[in-house]
């Protein structure tokens, strides 16, 4: 059967939008052609020299990705083709001595980097967009056929082919190698490699205990929740911020070269010394321009900084890069709070599936302590099971082991009445509270804070250029006696 996953039809004979913005782009490339072809007789040197191969260029460029859509030719690769095409053409035309032409070649070269570079960067953040929505989709769909009380094999094969993209292509890796006899967890981490890594452990800890379809809706549960903080309307600001910073940047790097030079030869005439607060900003901005080759390595060290980011943890002992980046997480005041109450929730969470199965708290803490949670608390749950199997009370086992005396009240409550299963319920009810209130109050500070910062920066920059402006009139005054 023929793949027509890229076809720019539908089966229903209709169009995709972006084929017709396509298709119309390119015949207003063809009458823009024909018109400068047309306005070469009356001698429009300028049409003739620039603006007909720009237009050419971009048509040869809207063809070749038309004829390109159902080959394996990605639209990155089309646009560094033809940006290292343009450089070389503008370069035999400068040895050419066709100055108009490798101008125009050279110009085009820029405007396909920067149609490269755009769509690398739309590439990368629909990437991180869709990741998480896959993986909630395949868990979801996942925990929907355990619930069904389906053969997960076959369950997950008919759920894939009402999906599509990479939601389909993951289902049917994963009941492929399920039918082929393996376990959940191993045709999870071979069939699904993106998954998050606490998912991964909780498939894990739910198969040893038999608990597994509650160790997914636990999962899905989770991935929904983090979805919901991480989306929320009020995390628009960091682009907001982003944009304001790099506008600010943009603006003060023009004053730099533009107006400051002008500004300290006006002043060197009168002799009269600049404001503080200018010789400020120009002293700011002269450092940070000598030492702006420090950055390069930033620079670098971003896109790795993104892969480790989106490539999830290794299991069951994480990497140094990932027990690193814990030990930060674990001892940035405010963030520390945050992190051990996510972690205590899960935690919690799957003590309760353990207690529910018949195992013991102890039994359950030792398999607790192996999902992927902080490393720096990884530890103390750890000690919290050796504890138990010393005799030690439940209340001062999870005070000992640095659970929070919350945890240890809750726990000896419970055992008391015997309702271990409600009290952990509360307690990781209670951690949930904790994190979903410093979101709360995270997000309230974020708005504030970011708007105060970029008006210091605007205010800065805006006295900067305006206070010359008050001393030199006030020096044009002294010198022509005018009080």
């Amino acid at each position: 059967m023929r793949n027509d996953t890229h076809n720019p039809f539908r089966r229903t004979g209709t169009v995709r939008p972006a084929t017709v913005v396509l298709l119309v782009a390119l015949f207003i490339s063809v009458l823009i052609s024909v018109l400068c072809v047309f306005l070469t007789y009356n001698k429009h040197s300028l049409m003739l020299n620039v603006v007909l191969p720009m237009n050419v260029i971009f048509l040869v460029a809207l063809i070749t990705y038309l004829l390109c859509r159902n080959r394996s030719f990605s639209l990155a690769m089309i646009w560094l083709v033809l940006f290292v095409a343009c450089e070389i053409l503008g370069i035999l035309c400068e040895i050419g001595d066709l100055e108009d032409l490798a101008a125009a070649f050279f110009i085009a070269g820029f405007l396909f980097l920067v149609l490269l570079v755009a769509h690398v960067v739309v590439a990368i953040c629909t990437a991180w967009w869709r990741r998480r929505a896959v993986q909630r989709a395949v868990i979801g769909q996942i925990a929907s056929v355990l619930r069904q009380n389906l053969p997960l094999a076959t369950g997950l094969a008919l759920a894939a082919d009402s999906e599509r993209g990479q939601i389909r292509t993951h289902l049917h890796r994963i009941a492929r190698l399920l039918a082929q006899g393996l376990s959940l967890a191993q045709a999870v981490e071979r069939g699904f490699p993106g998954c998050d890594s606490f998912v991964r452990s909780l498939i894990i800890a739910g198969e040893r205990v038999g608990q597994l379809p509650a160790a997914l809706e636990q999962a899905e549960n989770m991935l929904i929740e983090r979805d919901r903080r991480r989306f929320s309307t009020d995390t628009a600001v960091w682009p907001y911020a982003l944009v304001v910073l790099v506008f600010a940047v943009l603006v003060a790097s023009g004053l730099m070269v533009a107006i400051v030079p002008k500004f300290k030869d006006i002043f060197w005439d009168y002799g009269t010394p600049l404001p503080a607060t200018t010789v400020a900003f120009i002293d700011f901005f002269e450092w940070f321009g000598d030492f702006a080759i420090l950055g390069i390595p930033f620079i670098v060290l971003l896109p790795i900084g993104l892969y480790l980011s989106y490539r999830p943890r290794r299991l069951p002992e994480p990497s140094w890069i990932s027990r690193l980046a814990d030990g930060i997480h674990w001892h940035t005041p405010g963030l520390r709070r945050m992190v051990f109450g996510r972690d205590m929730s899960a935690v919690l969470r799957y003590l309760r599936l353990a207690v529910r199965s018949g195992m013991t708290l102890e039994a359950g803490a030792r398999l607790a302590a192996a999902l992927d949670i902080n490393t720096r608390l990884r530890p103390r749950v750890a000690r919290f099971a050796d504890l138990l199997q010393g005799g030690t009370n439940i209340r001062q086992a999870a005070i000992q082991a640095g659970l929070g005396e919350v945890t240890g009240i809750a726990l000896a409550g419970g055992q008391r009445d015997g309702r271990l299963d409600a009290a952990l319920r509360f307690v990781a009810d209670y951690y949930d509270a904790l994190v979903s209130r410093w979101y709360i109050v995270l997000r309230a500070l974020t708005w504030p804070g970011c708007t105060l910062l970029l008006f210091g920066l605007v205010a800065f920059v805006a006295l900067a250029m305006f206070q010359p402006l008050i001393a030199l009139i006030d020096a044009s005054c002294a010198m022509w006696g005018v009080p």
